[in-house]
């Protein structure tokens, strides 16, 4: 393997964890300027996707595939971009879709213990306890308006994004790690979401099996389906709970 197809473990853990690090400190002070308006965290949260991290991890793979191919291409550094059937892209989402519900209730209890303490050292106005609250305060206008974003960069464009990069881009470069690829890659990708630590558990057992599902299918369009649904559920989670507090 050469290095457009293999990447070295530290630079793997680096591409995996710095674009999570980058959108954290992101959103945290600009969440603060939002509030200071008058506006929400959670809108805050919203406008970072297009701002920051879609930026970065499209960059880093137009830069990979600029430097080995010598072209800006995202064909070129996504390799898990296998066709897939109809019958891949409705029942194989479904299937894990039904497994990370599952898994979620389950893993219930730990969940509540990462959310309970390890949240102390968050910004206060950045728990997702306060960007549910911050919902309840605003216009049922506004609402509706922040709800429609989240459907769009939380419910498509983040996913869709995420995963080009971290299965279509980083999971194939790890290959040479054997089975223990996925494991690694969807605990990674856990860690990327520290800044919502009651979220940790959770998005490593449901990336778990679509980590390899992916891997075995060589198709990345079936995981972003999957953590497309998975995002909506929790965008209509947050704002029917925001809803029913008013």
């Amino acid at each position: 393997m050469n290095g457009q197809t293999k990447i070295s473990g530290p630079l793997l853990i680096a591409l995996h964890l710095l674009p999570g690090l980058i959108f954290a400190g992101f959103f945290f002070v600009i969440s603060r300027v939002f509030i200071q308006r008058g506006l929400t965290g959670y809108l805050a949260l919203l406008i970072s996707i297009p701002l920051c991290l879609a930026p970065i991890e499209l960059g880093v793979m137009l830069f990979w595939s600029a430097r080995f191919t010598g072209r800006r291409s995202l064909q070129e550094a996504v390799i898990y971009r296998r066709q897939g059937t109809a019958a891949e892209y409705i029942l194989l989402p479904l299937f894990l879709f039904i497994c990370w519900a599952i898994l979620s209730i389950v893993i219930y209890p730990i969940s509540q213990y990462f959310e309970t303490h390890l949240t102390v050292w968050l910004p206060a106005w950045t728990t997702q306890e306060a960007l549910i609250h911050a919902l309840v305060s605003i216009s049922p206008t506004q609402r509706l308006i922040t709800l429609g974003l989240a459907v769009l960069l939380s419910g498509f464009v983040a996913p869709v994004v995420e995963e080009l990069y971290f299965r279509g881009f980083l999971l194939p470069r790890m290959e040479h790690w054997g089975w223990a690829a996925p494991v690694v890659n969807s605990l990674l990708f856990a860690i990327y979401h520290f800044y919502f630590p009651g979220n940790v558990p959770g998005i490593f057992v449901a990336f778990l099996l679509i980590s390899y599902v992916v891997m075995v299918t060589k198709n990345w369009r079936i995981g972003a389906i999957v953590h497309s649904l998975s995002n909506l559920w929790g965008v209509f989670t947050v704002f029917s709970l925001a809803t029913r507090f008013t």
